[in-house]
């Protein structure tokens, strides 16, 4: 009886919640027809209690829910104990229509490690990217970027050439 009690009872105030809340946006949402700052006042309150009374409610359920639940779980957790019974371990078993493992699909001479001996000296096979561009095989080394003296004065002869070009186009 207490429970089925309580439960009407929480359900009373989160409905009571809702209601006020929504009794204060109407008051709001009619300021203009009241024209009264009374009522206006009187919306702004019941705002705030409405989402008060409201979350309180929500928070009353949880709490109420929860305890019910640990309720179960540890007379649940005492018959195992009573019983001496280990709790079920679920696990998951691998079908056999999956494709075998990487390593378990290599040839025995193409595994990097053999069954029974493991090489530590044997270092890992090289890095080797890939790219789009034709490089030229016979080119053994491709050509060095200038030096800083090289490129700085090649910016000044530019720069020299530019105003020249720009005196000559104002003479004209």
């Amino acid at each position: 009886m207490q429970n089925r009690a309580g439960l009407v009872l929480c359900a009373l105030v989160l409905l009571t919640g809702f209601l006020i809340i929504c009794l204060g946006a109407f008051f709001i949402s009619s300021g203009s027809i009241f024209n009264c700052w009374e009522k206006l006042s009187l919306a702004y309150l019941l705002l705030p209690l409405g989402f008060v009374i409201l979350l309180s409610g929500i928070f009353w359920s949880t709490y109420r829910l929860a305890c019910e639940s640990k309720g179960m779980f540890t007379h649940i957790l005492r018959q195992h104990r009573v019983q001496g019974v280990a709790l079920p371990l679920a696990t998951v078993d691998r079908p056999d229509f999956y494709p075998p493992a990487y390593e378990e699909s290599l040839p025995i001479e193409k595994q990097t490690y053999p069954t029974g001996t493991v090489t530590a000296d044997v270092p890992p096979p090289l890095y080797t990217e890939m790219g789009l561009e034709f490089k030229d095989e016979h080119d053994a080394r491709p050509e060095a970027p200038p030096s800083y003296e090289e490129s700085v004065a090649a910016r000044v002869a530019a720069a020299m050439a530019q105003q020249d070009a720009e005196r000559q186009g104002h003479e004209c």
